[in-house]
């Protein structure tokens, strides 16, 4: 099946094919018209996606003054509209050449309701392949809720087998879903509160965390992971891998028969290799560079695996109950890495005055150094 999208500019068509998948998704060009007549005309394509670009005021070709918008304008009638008609939901996602468009747009903003996702024109050039693979799941997830007519049950959404249901058996997600009354809506919810945060999925970088590996170690972790059936394979997993979390922690428990984050990294990695073989490396500390601290999570900002004790807590403004609280590594907090993310890492209140002192602590081996 070939999904159809469209893609309004109000300057440059070229990103229309650059969005596009060949045989899967094929995105049109739109120009700009008057906003009700854009949004009619949007509508009559019958589009499984819509991508907009941010700034379609800028060259408003037959527009009076007084009828320029943005895309968040347009996307907030297409909304509108798909309250009233929710059979024929799209995924919406925002295109622009600011990078600042994500701090504008961030997922704890009201305004990220209008769209599924954010993306820099500079990632789709860098990134083509995964944003053409984040569509086209965005498409397939549409397709799927449209077919649910408003009746959105979360175990059947995210492929979830018995075993699973008390991990997702959380009424801050099942109410939501029973009040939602569009797709978009859903998708919302899944892609903001499930896949973009740890909670009941976690990411491979979690994953290697948890197993105390490095990263580059990760596709060997994957890969004993499948026999458990640890991977989630709901909504928007072809292009978002996620492993249900109570999986992985009881089959870490039973390779290492305790608790794994209680034990360090090397001895995790050690216990991989004697076990099913293969090269497990083990995950090195960002600030003592050492493999023997109890790596426990990945850092935040640059997803390494770090230490409770090496890293502060991240803000959230909306954190969920059933979430885990992200952190950010001492490392990331000493180098000012954490805000060169777009958007900005914010250390969260609780932690400011230890981030204060971490920028000017030294590092274990640099310790030793001025001790001599």
């Amino acid at each position: 099946m070939t999904y159809r999208g469209v893609f309004v500019d109000d300057q440059d068509d070229v990103f229309a094919e650059q969005l596009s998948t060949p045989g899967r998704l094929d995105i049109e060009f739109q120009e700009i018209q008057e906003l009700t007549e854009l949004a009619r005309a949007i509508g009559e394509k019958t589009p499984m996606l819509v991508a907009l670009d941010y700034r379609l005021d800028e060259v408003p070709t037959g527009l009076a003054p007084n009828q320029t918008f943005k895309g968040s304008a347009l996307a907030q009638h297409l909304r509108d509209v798909s309250i009233e008609k929710p059979e024929s939901d799209f995924a919406i996602i925002l295109v622009s050449a600011e990078a600042k468009i994500r701090t504008l747009y961030r997922p704890d903003q009201t305004a990220h309701d209008l769209f599924d996702r954010v993306y820099v024109k500079e990632e789709i050039n860098s990134r083509r392949a995964a944003v053409r693979a984040e569509l086209l799941s965005l498409c397939m997830a549409y397709d799927h809720l449209r077919g649910q007519n408003g009746r959105y049950d979360l175990a059947e959404l995210m492929n979830a087998d018995d075993d699973d249901r008390p991990a997702i058996d959380i009424q801050a997600l099942t109410l939501r879903l029973t009040e939602a009354k569009a797709p978009h809506l859903a998708a919302k919810l899944l892609l903001s509160q499930v896949i973009d945060r740890p909670g009941p999925l976690i990411d491979l970088a979690e994953v290697c965390a948890h197993f105390g590996v490095d990263q580059g170690s990760g596709p060997e972790v994957a890969e004993l992971l499948k026999a458990t059936k640890a991977e989630y394979g709901g909504l928007f997993s072809d292009a978002w891998p996620r492993w249900w979390t109570h999986r992985v922690e009881a089959f870490a428990q039973n390779i290492f028969g305790t608790r794994a984050t209680g034990l360090p990294a090397s001895k995790r990695a050690e216990l991989l290799r004697e076990r099913f073989g293969g090269n497990f490396e083990p995950a090195v500390s960002p600030w003592t560079k050492s493999a023997d601290e109890l790596v426990a999570l990945a850092c935040a900002s640059c997803r390494r695996g770090t230490e409770m004790k090496h890293s502060v807590a991240a803000f959230e403004a909306y954190l969920p109950r059933f979430a885990k609280r992200r952190r950010i590594c001492w490392d990331c907090v000493q180098t000012d890495q954490y805000q060169n993310r777009t958007p900005a890492l914010v250390v969260d209140e609780t932690d400011t005055s230890l981030a204060v002192e971490v920028r000017t602590k030294l590092r274990p081996g640099e310790a030793a150094g001025k001790a001599e």
